[in-house]
């Protein structure tokens, strides 16, 4: 006799075995987090840069949104960058560097999310590249702090590619949760409260 009860949690444990394993090939996104409090009233550049250590890298690309904060016009930008900022900026590693530099009013905090994709995932090599943001005075005269730093280190002999993060004093970094990410912790939840029902009765 067909038990649709059994199959039900068995296709929603399937699927949540699907969405763990997309979640596990998609590149990561991260919530960037700046305190500018320390410097109350100055004007300021934001400056984001994408760079290589060789030509040849493999590819990697960082899609930067939902900005927040006091952003004023664009300073200046060279190579891979497409869009603008408060809308999404797209930027690749495959010149030599890369970079968006935009006016900022300082005092208050400022945030975006970057979210990180490319051959880098799956393609072994032994190259890092890196994404990185920094503050500058008003005129680019002398940077105020090195931010963050993101290293993205392809897949090599082996071992998984990753990303290491480096954060100064003023900057925060948390990673964001995949929607895939969600639904299996959703779906997770739901699997062990059918399974509590069940044996309650």
């Amino acid at each position: 006799m067909f038990n649709f009860k059994q199959f039900a949690q068995q296709a929603l444990f399937a699927l949540a075995m699907a969405c763990g394993s997309a979640a596990a090939v998609a590149g990561p996104t991260y919530q960037v987090t700046i305190d500018t409090s320390s410097f109350a009233g100055e004007s300021g550049l934001l400056d984001f840069a994408f760079s290589n250590g060789f030509v040849g890298t493999v590819g990697a690309t960082a899609t930067l949104s939902n900005f927040s904060g006091s952003f004023g016009v664009e300073f200046d930008r060279f190579g891979s960058v497409s869009g603008a900022i408060p809308g999404m900026v797209s930027m690749t590693n495959d010149v030599l560097i890369s970079y968006l530099t935009q006016a900022v009013t300082l005092g208050g905090n400022f945030g975006f999310t970057v979210h990180f994709g490319g051959d880098f995932e799956t393609i072994d090599d032994v190259n890092e590249s890196l994404f990185s943001v920094a503050l500058y005075d008003a005129d680019m005269t002398a940077m105020l702090a090195q931010l963050v730093d993101f290293t993205i280190i392809p897949g090599a002999n082996g071992v998984a590619a990753s990303i290491v993060i480096s954060a100064g004093d003023l900057a925060s970094v948390g990673e964001v949760p995949e929607p895939s990410q969600l639904l299996l912790m959703l779906s997770a939840l739901a699997l062990a409260g059918a399974v509590m029902r069940r044996r309650a009765h």
